[in-house]
């Protein structure tokens, strides 16, 4: 059941949500596709596997691969994103993340994601600029971590501060962070803004966005709740930069992915 539906720079963006249990048939895209879900999961069957795709997945399907996906025990609101041919050939080399089949789990591409939601809300002249924009850093975040699967040549030590992030509650600051993996806070600074293309901060900030996204999403805790548990300093705090990096308030975030 589609919501809302739109047309930016050779993509098309369509949010909707399907009913708990219903099923899609056996179908292709001409294009390939960029699918993420807000709330609810789904499985898709393709040539004899099966992905599961839960809140705050990204998955890329190529053009032409024949899928047919099963909703799960509730109802399932998500995006999808397709790119037409002159879109996908003006992306050129930097199109190859589109011709496989991936999934992420990434918080830093999910918080994308939700900013698209976002901007398909505001509806203002600038809208569609910032969509482009945001659809093409996903791209390049979801390129890069399929480039680190593949290469998989990150030092130990960068690996193990990116785990350490993902812990919430375990890092205080960037020099504990160093000293935790047994490199100079600088050495650290500069690897992981190469690897990853953001700094640690802007790293842990999107982590926790993602995590308060999540609990706003699936549960019915309290704000202030919320903004706790995922390492904001207050209600406050959590809201002023919820917004920031999302576009919308964590109350109007919970009305628009919750599914009744």
């Amino acid at each position: 059941m589609e919501e809302r539906a739109t047309t930016v720079g050779g993509f098309s963006l369509r949010e909707g949500r399907h009913p708990a249990g219903s099923a899609l048939p056996w179908h292709t895209h001409p294009g390939p596709t960029l699918c993420f879900v807000y709330a609810g999961a789904f499985t898709e069957n393709f040539a004899g596997a099966t992905l599961e795709c839960t809140p705050g997945t990204v998955k890329i399907t190529p053009a032409g691969e024949p899928h047919w996906n099963r909703f799960g025990r509730e109802d399932t609101h998500g995006l999808l994103v397709e790119a037409d041919a002159s879109r996908v050939e003006s992306l050129g080399e930097y199109a190859t993340v589109l011709g496989e089949r991936a999934s992420f789990r990434d918080e830093g591409l999910a918080v994308l994601a939700w900013r698209v939601a976002g901007e398909l809300r505001r509806r203002d002249t600038a809208a569609p600029l910032a969509i482009e924009g945001l659809l093409l850093e996903l791209l390049a975040g979801a390129a890069r971590e399929r480039e680190l699967r593949l290469t998989g040549t990150l030092p130990r030590w960068l690996a193990e501060a990116r785990n350490h992030l993902h812990d919430p509650g375990q890092v205080g600051s960037l020099s504990e962070l160093a000293t935790a993996v047994g490199v100079h806070p600088v050495t650290l600074a500069r690897g992981f803004r190469k690897a990853y293309g953001c700094s640690v901060g802007a790293y842990l900030r999107s982590l926790r966005v993602a995590r308060a996204a999540r609990e706003l999403a699936e549960t019915d805790a309290p704000l202030a709740e919320i903004a706790l548990a995922a390492g904001f300093a207050d209600q406050s705090h959590f809201s002023n930069v919820f917004r920031r990096e999302t576009g919308l308030s964590p109350s109007a975030f919970r009305r628009a992915v919750r599914t009744r």
